[in-house]
């Protein structure tokens, strides 16, 4: 299994060979796209850690995983790696930024399930901590990274982000959603439902199922309930944005 790196224009609309890797420019932004394929064992995880920019998940046509991970700015697209970490409860991806202190460096860890501890940024210097372990200190620059992650139904997933929205558009899969700054979104149908659990901090949390909600702490919002005869459980969070579970497009 090989991560892909493909240097291409920002519309998109041609990719350049692998082979050949020219940096492809429009207006000065320089895009790159990694992709990773592969396949782990039924009720295993995909866990996608992301610090700035979005994290997409939606169901694969397939049995396989398919990761991609697209790097847009200014900078060298080098100076933020994807760094994929397979391990025997599946795999986590990471976008890996430049460390800023060699005693705190950036640790791309499995984890099992939480969303952050620590996510605060001074002085261009952001410092992660996930619940259980993992992050590390970073310097950001102007590379923002969009993920789209497509996986079985057999699977699990945890996305998380601290400046950006996460989505999972998935109606079967247990799903957990952090960021810190962005919105999260996510698809329930009564058929077959999930069993909801959803926190901000200090935005709203909008369903257009019936949870029971109530004020936390004065500032955000905690929702809960049970939709359909599911198993399926949804863990959502965040601190700054709103949460929107909504029916699938498909549905409507």
């Amino acid at each position: 299994m090989k991560l892909l790196p493909i240097l291409a224009s920002a519309s998109l609309a041609a990719v350049a060979s692998p082979i050949n890797r020219t940096n492809l420019k429009t207006q000065g932004v320089i895009q790159e796209e990694t992709r990773w394929h592969g396949w782990i064992p039924s009720g295993q995880m995909v866990e996608v850690n992301n610090i700035y920019g979005n994290v997409r998940a939606e169901p694969s046509s397939g049995e396989e995983i398919e990761v991609i991970a697209t790097k847009r700015g200014l900078s060298d697209p080098a100076q933020v790696a994807i760094e994929v970490v397979e391990h025997k409860g599946g795999v986590t991806i990471c976008a890996v930024y430049p460390d800023a202190d060699a005693s705190h460096p950036f640790d791309c860890r499995p984890s099992h399930g939480g969303g952050f501890r620590v996510a605060s940024t001074t002085d261009s210097i952001t410092h992660i901590r996930w619940d259980n372990g993992g992050g590390g200190d970073v310097m950001l620059n102007d590379l923002r990274v969009d993920f789209v992650v497509r996986l079985p139904k057999r699977l699990r997933f945890i996305g998380r982000t601290v400046d950006g929205d996460v989505s999972a558009h998935m109606l079967e899969q247990d799903v957990e959603a952090h960021s810190v700054l962005g919105d999260v979104r996510v698809d329930l149908s009564p058929r077959p439902g999930a069993e909801v659990h959803a926190e901000t901090a200090s935005g709203r949390v909008s369903s257009e199922f019936p949870l029971s909600m109530r004020s936390n702490s004065g500032r955000g919002m905690l929702a809960s309930g049970h939709v359909g005869h599911s198993h399926r459980i949804l863990r959502l969070k965040t601190d700054a944005g709103d949460i929107h579970l909504e029916h699938p497009m498909l549905e409507l």
